[in-house]
């Protein structure tokens, strides 16, 4: 059996984002979900927008969901009736845009992470560097 996602898999994860975004000298918020887009863990840097937690854990869920970046779910969003009822289902937090990758461990998805706040493709960045911490 694969071992589930952590909140110290999270908090070292969200360490890694947190302080890329730092380097990059942006705001953003970090969100963690596990494999049913649950969320473990969101935080975000002083002075991000008030919205952007929200974003990047609606980014987090899709990427969860699916076992696919959220990139790939955005650009199929706008005429996918599946997505749009699971979105529905979910209360409408799914955010497709780029920025949230799933977390897989032994080909497994465990959960995703996501990013809002530095555009998508700087947040897909910042999520991609962060997520190599999963099994550090």
């Amino acid at each position: 059996m694969t071992t589930p996602l952590s909140l110290e898999d999270a908090m070292r994860m969200t360490e890694a984002a947190l302080a890329e975004s730092h380097r990059r000298n942006v705001k953003t918020a970090i969100s963690v979900v596990d494999a049913r887009g649950d969320m473990i863990m969101t935080c975000k840097i002083d002075g991000a927008r008030s919205y952007y937690p929200d974003v990047a854990y609606g980014k987090a869920i899709g990427a969860a969901l699916w076992g696919d970046a959220s990139r790939n779910l955005s650009a199929r969003s706008g005429n996918n009736s599946v997505q749009q009822r699971v979105n529905s289902l979910n209360g409408g937090r799914i955010v497709f845009a780029p920025g949230a990758v799933p977390l897989l461990r032994d080909g497994e998805v465990v959960g995703a992470i996501g990013v809002g706040g530095s555009g998508g493709e700087s947040d897909e960045e910042i999520a991609v560097i962060a997520a190599k911490r999963l099994d550090d």
